[in-house]
């Protein structure tokens, strides 16, 4: 049997100090980048070989470390949405867009395309129409994720 360690008074009071002063779990915990790195490379394998319910479970758990990485929230996201949780997934995307600082329109796309597989189309192009306006039109990938809100939004007008 492994041998719990136990937080001080003193430990647990800098930590949620630090919690609440806007720090992220990770930091206010002392828990290394190198090892936050680490699970997100254990979760992004585990999404790129398709085991989408436990790379969802790291993602999950590296949102909690360190709420403030858009990446983490992406990663959740899109496990979320392979896993068929489509709200849970448009929620995540939304923490995503937040984290980016508005400045990256995949979440937003990635949230539209959600919303269309519920058959809400009216949220799915007030999302794509949102992903225009996010990012940076000379950003190739930005322009990418602008061009494919387009093509959502010309196929929603014309009724598919």
């Amino acid at each position: 049997m492994t041998q719990q360690a136990e937080m001080t008074k003193e430990q647990l009071d800098v930590f949620l100090e630090g919690v609440q002063s806007g720090l992220s779990v990770a930091d206010a915990a002392g828990v290394d980048k190198d090892t936050i790195e680490a699970g997100y490379g254990l979760a992004f394998s585990l999404y790129n070989s398709g085991n989408f319910k436990d790379a969802e479970t790291m993602f999950q758990a590296l949102c909690i470390y360190n709420h403030l990485d858009e990446r983490f929230w992406m990663g959740l996201a899109g496990c979320r949405q392979m896993n068929g949780k489509l709200d849970e997934a448009i929620d995540a995307y939304g923490m995503a867009t937040l984290h980016g600082a508005l400045q990256d329109p995949a979440p937003s796309v990635h949230a539209g395309l959600c919303y269309l597989k519920k058959g809400d189309k009216q949220n799915a192009r007030a999302l794509f129409d949102a992903a225009i306006e996010f990012g940076d039109p000379a950003n190739k990938e930005h322009k990418a994720y602008h061009d494919r809100a387009r093509a959502m939004l010309d196929l929603i007008s014309k009724g598919a």
